[in-house]
């Protein structure tokens, strides 16, 4: 029998959240430590993320015992009590520092900071979302770093890809990738099928004691934008001496009419076809492109999607 789609919010109900919030997870790890730890809402179970690296499972049947790499732990554990967790804190942060993971660091700055941010139009529900169409067990189909949802309806609904530094343009996850995922995304229509997972996880967090704007009581599928919005974030838009910028080179990865000044084209845009193969032309298919020079500790965005915030903005692949 085939495993069943995964859904967010499935078995997070009153009892568990109330279970949860009675907990040191709640009150010592998280109620303490708001500007690095973000919750994640899974399917029967929560993530703690520190760095967005998950450093704690938390499943509905068990609220006050995480499970986690022992790796975090220096070997020591993978499973420990809330109490026990909280003795654990500072090495499990530490080990997760050590990994020195820019991406992922910055993508937690960035879900944070707007978050803590009450001017900001935007709010991150999610971070790490994926989702298999094929059963819990398969390779995922759906991948985005960050999902936002607007403070004000009807509620946008922003999908975000983040990169750091121009190393993440390349390779099996690189903006190549995420374009065609991004795109098949579109061309399926399956915004329809994420809209009922969003309700559910912002319904999900607003019962396990996250602080969600007033705006999303009583929030729906009916509430929300038509579209959803495609992003592509670049931080640390810096070039080393002599080199290009990540935006030159992500240019040279994706188009062929050296664009955004870039200096050199990918063998990938020559042998597999540019932008518009991957994305067959589709004009209905308009992702944004972001680039700021911040870079860590200190990128400072609070309004994760105000352009004011960004150096450079390529709005429209059909405008050059």
């Amino acid at each position: 029998m085939k495993d069943r789609d995964s859904f967010r919010g499935t078995a997070i109900d009153e009892a568990f959240c109330e279970d949860f919030k009675s907990t040191k997870f709640y009150t010592e790890i998280y109620q303490k430590h708001k500007n690095e730890i973000i919750i994640g809402i899974r399917d029967g179970y929560i993530n703690l993320y520190y760095n967005c690296d998950s450093i704690a499972k938390i499943k509905v049947d068990k609220p006050s015992i995480a499970e986690l790499k022992s790796y975090y732990t220096d070997e020591k554990a993978d499973i420990l009590s809330d109490k026990d967790y909280v003795s654990f804190y500072d090495i499990i942060k530490k080990n997760s520092d050590r990994r020195n993971k820019k991406e992922k660091q910055a993508q937690e700055r960035l879900f944070i900071d707007n978050n803590n941010n009450p001017s900001s139009g935007w709010f991150c529900i999610d971070v790490e979302f994926t989702k298999s169409l094929r059963g819990k067990d398969t390779a995922e189909d759906w991948r985005f770093d960050i999902i936002a949802i607007s403070k004000v309806a009807p509620f946008r609904v922003a999908l975000i890809e983040l990169k750091y530094d121009k190393e993440a343009i390349k390779g099996k996850s690189g903006v190549r990738t995420h374009v065609r995922d991004f795109y098949t995304f579109h061309k399926e229509n399956r915004y329809e099928n994420l809209k009922d997972e969003i309700v559910s996880i912002v319904k999900s967090l607003q019962r396990i004691g996250v602080d969600v704007p007033y705006s999303f009581a009583g929030i729906s599928t009916n509430k929300f934008a038509i579209y959803p919005e495609f992003y592509f974030i670049m931080i640390n838009n810096n070039a080393k001496a002599g080199a290009s910028t990540p935006e030159q080179t992500m240019s040279g990865y994706l188009f062929k009419d050296k664009r955004w000044n870039c200096k050199r084209i990918s063998k990938h845009v020559i042998e597999e076809g540019d932008y518009f193969t991957l994305t067959e032309n589709d004009k209905d298919f308009k992702p944004i492109f972001l680039f700021s020079s911040a870079t860590l500790p200190n990128i400072r965005i609070q309004d994760i999607l105000d352009f004011d915030n960004y150096n450079i903005i390529h709005s429209y692949p059909y405008n050059k």
